[in-house]
Order: C-alpha cells, then sequence, then structure tokens
C-alpha cells in the first residue's frame, strides 16, 4: 500500500474492480469502433453502453450516466 492509498481505497481497487474497468474499456473501444464505421447506430451504441457498465461493473460506475 503506497503512502496515497488508506486502507479503505485499497478494498475499493480490489483485482475483480479493476479487471472489470479494464474490461469495460475493451468493450467500449469495440462499440465505438463499431459506431464509427456506421455498423451500429448512436442508439445502440448507447444500449452497448449501459450493457457493458452492468456486466464489467467499472471502477466508477455508480457515477456513469444511465442512457437506457
Amino acid at each position: 500500500m503506497t503512502k496515497y492509498m488508506n486502507k479503505e481505497s485499497a478494498s475499493y481497487y480490489t483485482e475483480e474492480r479493476i479487471q472489470g474497468e479494464l474490461y469495460f474499456c475493451l468493450a467500449q473501444e469495440m462499440a465505438q469502433a463499431l459506431l464509427a464505421k456506421g455498423l451500429i447506430s448512436k442508439r445502440e451504441y448507447l444500449r452497448l453502453y449501459d450493457i457493458n457498465r452492468e456486466t464489467f461493473h467499472p471502477l466508477f460506475a455508480e457515477i456513469m450516466p444511465k442512457f437506457t
């Protein structure tokens, strides 16, 4: 534990939560690529965002907007 982390923050940043953040970011990059290529609509992209947030539980999911 570094001098910047206390016990509370160390328990928040678990390996599982960090892995969820990584998977969320990767899934979002794929969704953005699909949107950029015109393979999905903006509405479908926003739905994927919500699904990814619920599936992968990124670190700050509780403050992320919901679109559906």
